[in-house]
């Protein structure tokens, strides 16, 4: 009788060590698991303080900028060609390029040769540029005639997507999404050589970009640099300026911004923000040169 109990007291013995080994096992296996999403909680917030640090430091070059082209005692001579430079604040770098909005073209005021030549720059073929340029005429007149090539409301409706020609002013280069024949890659060429700030018909080449510079007069032109910049195409701290902005916040987190920023010094105004970008349409900082 005292062999059985014995047995039976072993037999339970044994079956307690399994169960606690079985629990020291699934605490390890809790314990690895809420260790790994602890370190995935930490890495994701140091991310999105890198994230936030990157931001931050990109909205003070444009900030920078603002104050620079502000201020009446300042020394800086800052490009607006769209050369790239950078500025320190504190310890950190951060990237710049500002452009002069006349050196952009204009799609509210631009004539069908300048929106042509722009097309063209943009590798447009000649038969696709008629269209894109009477479309965006048709998109920005008042009135419901199209052009010979163009596009008005009864075209669009026939088309069956969920819009209409605008029939005024663009309000914003994205506009140029809903045109007919605008592929995203089009697009892409296109937005940062365009805008709708400058009211003005004609171009600047002191302050174009180097593509479209040759497209209207065939001459080959480098992108600018710091040590390259027109001496002539500086801020004239009054007009409206493409500010474009990047800076790093560490482990490769990088936050690029474009702003588009109306400077009047002698306005009740002194500064306005007409439009502000993350990222910008275009890539910045560029692989090579200066935006567009």
């Amino acid at each position: 009788m005292n062999g059985v109990r014995i047995h039976n007291l072993r037999q339970q013995g044994g079956m307690a060590l399994i169960v606690v080994l079985w629990l020291v096992v699934l605490l390890s296996i809790m314990a690895t698991g809420h260790s790994r999403n602890a370190h995935t909680d930490v890495t994701l917030a140091s991310r999105q303080v890198e994230s936030a640090q990157a931001r931050a430091l990109a909205e003070a070059g444009i900030n920078h900028v603002i104050l620079e082209m502000l201020a009446k005692d300042s020394d800086a001579e800052l490009p607006v060609d769209g050369s790239v430079f950078t500025t320190n604040i504190y310890d950190d770098v951060i990237t710049l390029a500002i452009r002069d909005a006349t050196g952009l073209v204009d799609l509210n005021a631009a004539d069908p040769n300048l929106l042509g030549a722009t097309l063209r720059a943009c590798g447009v073929e000649e038969s696709e540029e008629r269209e894109l340029v009477d479309a965006i005429l048709d998109w920005r007149d008042k009135d419901d005639l199209a052009h010979l090539h163009g596009i008005e409301d009864d075209d669009y409706l026939a088309a069956g997507v969920p819009w209409t020609s605008r029939d005024g002013a663009f309000e914003s280069v994205d506009e140029l999404r809903y045109l007919p024949g605008m592929s995203q890659a089009l697009f892409d060429r296109l937005a940062p050589l365009v805008t709708v700030h400058s009211r003005s018909g004609k171009l600047n080449l002191e302050y174009a970009p180097p593509v479209l510079i040759t497209a209207l007069t065939g001459n080959i032109v480098e992108p600018a640099t710091p040590d390259g910049a027109n001496r002539n195409a500086r801020a004239a701290r009054n007009g409206t300026y493409h500010v474009y902005s990047s800076a790093a916040g560490g482990s490769g987190t990088i936050a690029s911004i474009e702003a588009v920023v109306n400077i009047s010094r002698s306005s009740k105004f002194p500064f306005t923000v007409l439009d502000w970008r993350e990222p910008p349409r275009g890539e910045f900082p560029p692989r090579t040169g200066g935006p567009g």
